[in-house]
């Protein structure tokens, strides 16, 4: 990580950590009586659920799968006979009212609809939540590797951690995704030091997806993101909720790749359409019968004929006399109309590729692609990845002091924090609460540009040996997908390498740890 990455993480943990005294996603409060009005209505907010989401029961359940206006499973569908005008009418939802349920349900059709966008956006998706990942300390200090420690362990043992980070990078094409923490009184154990301690405590065991159709943007409270409880609104508690940001210039309600896509899509889906009728009429060749004008006026024979051409291709036989013959017509459609449809689908698929992936030839090569270009369109690739790795560590680190408050005191029936929970984190690791918070580790996955396991192998064995790096020397096994061993018994021993002047025989693996030649060992002694 370079110098410039630290400071960057510094400066975001830091400001993570003040974000976690706010009781709203909000960076910081909305100054009252200064320049003009905050445009839009205030929405209302309904107190009573506002009270029961804040409350110590609600950490243990599920609340977000009864959200409104209208329930998880109930779509408005608006790719249905979808046109400009009704597109444009949804986004104008969002600009002037920031209602969301049509533009959610959009955005769920769009990836439904669209095969190549759902299968580069679910790609991009698995090349960050499928690489290996770890918590980072916030600091070199002992503390702040043993909450580090302890975070990696909650996670570790967290039902569906993976697949909730999975889906909020949904919010790259959404512009946002939130998704609900599950709280369990549970006693989590790891190392520290040389033995093993216990924590217990409420614990994130569980994550619940929030579907954007149950939230608003209250624009005369700052633009602020709330939950529609189908008769109010409620402002998502930061102990409770995670929320991703696609990294984006615009208002968080306008982000999202999602904006330019349906107009691509709404394109090619005209465009498959097309193709298909244009199939269905000209694409197969229909038979036609040729008589002579006597035979034509034999409506015994006529009908014979057009008994013969209706069988045609059926697979029943057919009897045809010298005087009347049957064959098949020519094709209506040439290739330059075929390939006309197809053309215009291919160029709308490299431009979706271009929003997901900042790039075309790392998943379609073309014609006139080029190891050169294709090298760079990786980079690029690569760089559009990180960037979202980096999002979605921060919108976790965001949330994981809340959950570490959770773990240091007891919760009051209200959801107020109470005394320090004598079984806690903070009280097993002899530490004030404060600190412990203030220590919370970051998330974070390795994703890194394709490369051949050995020159990322060599990556290793050069920033040890030539450039003196003091790499951790668990990141190989983790890289590579390793299994370390437990003990030196169930070590593999590697080739035979020779140690010091007595020549003595023993593994690379031995050989690594410092083993001594008995040889040496002896002569020194008769010298003493």
């Amino acid at each position: 990580m370079s110098l410039t990455d630290r400071i960057t993480g510094k400066v975001r943990e830091i400001a993570a950590t003040a974000a976690g005294q706010l009781q709203a996603f909000a960076s910081a409060p909305l100054i009252q009586n200064v320049g003009r009005a905050s445009p839009g209505v205030s929405l209302t907010q309904d107190t009573a659920a506002q009270k029961v989401v804040e409350s110590r029961e609600a950490l243990f359940g599920r609340v977000s799968s009864r959200l409104g206006p209208v329930p998880s499973f109930v779509s408005t569908h608006p790719m249905r006979g979808i046109t400009p005008k009704r597109v444009a009418a949804i986004h104008s939802e969002v600009l002037i009212a920031g209602w969301m349920l049509n533009k959610a349900c959009l955005d769920e059709d769009l990836l439904l609809a669209d095969s190549h966008l759902r299968s580069q956006d679910s790609s991009f998706r698995d090349s960050i939540v499928g690489a290996p990942w770890s918590i980072e300390p916030a600091d070199d200090s002992e503390l702040a590797r043993q909450v580090a420690d302890y975070q990696t362990a909650v996670f570790r043992n967290c039902y569906g951690f993976k697949k909730a980070c999975r889906r909020l990078l949904y919010g790259n094409l959404a512009g946002y995704a939130l998704e609900e923490a599950v709280y369990e009184d549970r006693a989590t154990r790891f190392r520290l030091g040389d033995s093993y301690v216990t924590v217990e405590c409420p614990t994130p065991v569980d994550f619940e997806w929030v579907g954007n159709r149950h939230t608003r943007f209250n624009l005369a409270a700052g633009d602020r993101l709330e939950l529609d409880t189908g008769g109010g609104h409620i402002v998502p508690p930061p102990v409770k909720y995670v929320c991703y940001e696609a990294n984006d210039d615009f208002q968080l309600r306008r982000r999202g790749y999602a904006y330019t896509a349906i107009w691509l899509s709404m394109v090619k889906q005209n465009a498959w359409m097309r193709a298909a009728v244009m199939l269905d009429i000209w694409g197969i060749r229909g038979p036609w019968g040729k008589a002579s004008k006597e035979l034509w006026e034999d409506k015994t024979r006529l009908q014979e004929m057009i008994t013969a051409i209706q069988q045609w291709g059926t697979g029943q036989g057919v009897v045809v006399t010298d005087d009347f013959s049957i064959e098949a017509s020519a094709s209506g459609v040439t290739g330059d109309i075929r390939e006309m449809h197809m053309a215009l689908i291919s160029a709308i698929n490299a431009e979706e590729s271009k929003l997901i992936n900042a790039s075309t030839l790392t998943t379609d090569p073309g014609e006139h692609g080029s190891y050169g270009l294709s090298d760079t369109h990786a980079d690029s690739k690569a760089a559009r990845v990180q960037g979202s790795e980096v999002n979605l560590s921060d919108c976790i680190a965001r949330w994981m002091p809340h959950a570490l408050r959770v773990a240091c005191y007891r919760i009051n029936p209200d959801g107020s924090f109470g005394d320090v929970n004598p079984r806690g984190l903070a009280a097993v690791l002899g530490a004030k609460p404060e600190h412990v918070i203030a220590l919370s580790g970051r998330p974070r996955w390795r994703v890194q540009r394709e490369m051949s396991p050995k020159d990322r192998m060599d990556l290793y064995i050069k920033g040890v040996n030539d450039l003196g790096m003091a790499l951790d020397e668990e990141a190989p096994y983790q890289d590579f997908g390793l299994k370390k061993a437990r003990d030196g018994a169930a070590r593999l021993r590697g080739r035979v390498v020779a140690v010091g002047d007595g020549n003595l025989a023993v593994s690379t693996s031995e050989a690594q740890q410092g083993v001594l030649n008995p040889k040496e060992e002896t002569d020194s002694r008769k010298e003493s």
